[in-house]
């Protein structure tokens, strides 16, 4: 993932916020784990993008995932995020 910017990582961490909470609505532990993971992943490539506020909100993004599990609020959370990372990935 080297030499993408910052906004690069931060739509494509969006779509894999996006793939955890669809998985986690349909159940799916596995694709769910697999989502995580890869969130993860490019959760660690924005913090080397050197824009730190993008890695902190990322963070959020994860934590946000847990807490809609947790409250059956993963249905609001999917329309967050599309809101928040559309202008990402248009732009990106």
């Amino acid at each position: 993932m080297s030499g993408k910017n910052a906004r690069f990582y931060f739509a494509n961490l969006g779509a894999d916020v996006l793939r955890c909470i669809v998985a986690a609505e349909a159940g799916d532990r596995a694709r769910y784990e697999s989502s995580i993971g890869r969130a993860q992943k490019t959760l660690e490539a924005l913090r080397t993008a050197n824009r730190p506020e993008a890695y902190e909100e990322g963070l959020l993004l994860l934590r946000a995932v847990e807490y809609a599990r947790a409250d059956g609020t993963l249905e609001k959370l999917r329309v967050a995020v599309n809101r928040l990372v559309t202008p990402f990935v248009v732009a990106a």
